[in-house]
């Protein structure tokens, strides 16, 4: 069968070239495999991300819906606060005044 040991050196080429063909296939199929996996992590995070921006938009909306109440509501308590509160209290405040005033020109006269 071998006649010339360059005979057994060309079967074990062959075979070495086979083995190596091998390993590189399956270099590539693991490196497709782990490609494959990153390009999944991705996606994922990608929708995870997607999910979280929509989030926030709706959450944004809700507060600027909120903060435009907030302001009609403000400007309204402002309003009658202005009106009962601090009415009766500048009233009160005048009557004292002209009750402290009264109180002078009467303790002036009698002087």
């Amino acid at each position: 069968m071998f006649t010339t040991p360059q005979d057994l050196l060309y079967i074990v080429l062959a075979l070495s070239i086979l083995w190596f063909t091998i390993f590189l296939c399956w270099l590539l199929y693991q490196a497709a495999r782990v490609l494959k996996n990153a390009n999944d992590i991705i996606e994922n995070l990608t929708n995870k991300l997607e999910l979280i921006a929509d989030a926030v938009e709706f959450i944004r909306d809700k507060v600027d819906h909120v903060s435009g109440k907030i302001g009609v509501v403000s400007s309204l308590m402002n309003t009658i606060v202005e009106k009962f509160v601090v009415g009766k209290l500048s009233k009160k405040l005048d009557k004292r005044i002209d009750d402290s005033a009264m109180k002078k020109k009467i303790t002036r006269k009698k002087k």
